[in-house]
């Protein structure tokens, strides 16, 4: 019996929620997220509000990935790129948060 290990890395293993502190709205599929820490406004585009209302409920890089993929014309291996770079951008500017 043979097993096939792939290889997570840490940022695929993460559970990205919206920051508890943010306020937003999503008008027209454009979300409009004020951070609390520095009292900004954000303005994502159709990607970026697909990802931070995947949010609400919290989602990994895999999950938000084949997401991305349904909507958009992307491959998965190009969609984990871009959701791992969108995500932990989230994250660095306050939008976000990541478990694990």
């Amino acid at each position: 019996m043979g097993y096939y290990l792939q290889k997570v890395s840490p940022s695929m293993a993460r559970i990205y929620r919206k920051h508890p502190l943010t306020a937003g709205r999503v008008l027209d599929g454009v979300a409009f997220v004020i951070t609390a820490d520095d009292n900004k406004m954000h303005t994502l585009n159709s990607s970026g509000t697909l990802l931070w209302s995947l949010g609400a409920d919290g989602v990994t890089v895999d999950e938000a990935a084949r997401e991305l993929v349904l909507a958009y014309e992307v491959d998965l291996e190009t969609a984990r790129k871009d959701v791992t770079e969108c995500l932990e951008s989230f994250v660095a500017q306050g939008l976000m948060q990541a478990d694990g």
